[in-house]
């Protein structure tokens, strides 16, 4: 069984996350985990002198939430028929990211679902705004991030965008397998690089690559970011029809790079192909 946390605002976007979600994994049983939290409307609604004031308030964000809940899974079981759903809730007033740790910490969830705007999600995923600080703060787990204006395509076409600068025989790439197989998908392995010569370091670190990738089909692709990475990325992505981009996060990646420009404004990609966000480890 397929266990996947999904992040809710109730929104458009959040919604389209979830219907992503759904199928994610096409062979197997899903339990998804919706979360919501109220914390900023509750912050700003509450006193610090009147407590019985407080408690009565979060009951009813409680209890307002719960309805939406029960709307949502009306909604997404109906646009789901045939797939087997095992659908649980949790909503409270805490910060998003403590709450998703928890259930990563508690449970055996596989990754995590969200989308690119709204309160649970990530408005500004690349210029250092609260999904920054959500890919930094939430416990390592593959996390997806689906765009607002993103209409369902399953991920036949992956590309694995990597400068080649990290030691592969210490990341896990299973999900990427796992999504590949699952969709029977074309695997593509974009080195985005900026000199001509790769250099020892890069030559060691794609052999190490391929060992990890040695029981899948993939084909490799080597990107000139001379330009820019952004632009490099965005024509590699429209050339070979990507409908899911990974990127691994790491202190020393040049998606980290990335999360410090204006990415979002730069890049034409990111309205329409979901992201998988890989940690350093899981």
């Amino acid at each position: 069984m397929a266990t996947i946390i999904v992040p809710t605002d109730f929104s458009n976007n959040a919604y389209n996350a979830l219907f992503y979600a759904t199928r994610l994994y096409p062979n197997e049983t899903c339990k998804i985990t919706l979360v919501h939290s109220f914390e900023n409307q509750f912050s700003t609604s509450t006193s610090r002198i009147d407590i019985g004031r407080n408690e009565v308030l979060y009951e009813q964000f409680e209890n307002a939430t719960k309805k939406k809940f029960e709307d949502l899974i009306h909604k997404i079981s109906l646009d789901s028929d045939g797939i087997d759903l095992h659908i649980e809730t949790l909503c409270n007033g805490k910060p998003l990211f403590k709450t998703i740790n928890h259930l990563v910490i508690n449970t055996d969830a596989d990754v995590v679902v969200m989308g690119t705007k709204g309160s649970s999600g990530i408005k500004e995923i690349f210029i250092g705004s609260q999904a920054v600080k959500l890919i930094k703060k939430i416990k390592p787990i593959p996390l997806f991030l689906v765009p607002e204006n993103a209409s369902y395509t399953p991920p036949t076409h992956i590309a694995y965008a990597t400068d080649l600068k990290i030691d592969y025989a210490q990341y896990p790439l299973e999900i990427i397998k796992e999504i590949q197989r699952a969709h029977q998908s074309k695997l593509h392995i974009a080195h985005i690089y900026n000199q001509v010569s790769p250099g020892n370091t890069v030559e060691l670190n794609y052999r190490k690559l391929k060992t990890k990738l040695e029981d899948v089909a993939y084909t490799t692709h080597w990107v000139s970011n001379k330009n820019s990475m952004e632009d490099g990325l965005t024509q590699f992505c429209k050339e070979h029809h990507i409908n899911l981009l990974v990127l691994m996060y790491h202190k020393y990646g040049f998606l980290k790079g990335l999360l410090k420009k204006s990415f979002v404004e730069k890049v034409s990609f990111h309205s329409e192909i979901p992201l998988l966000i890989l940690p350093e480890s899981f």
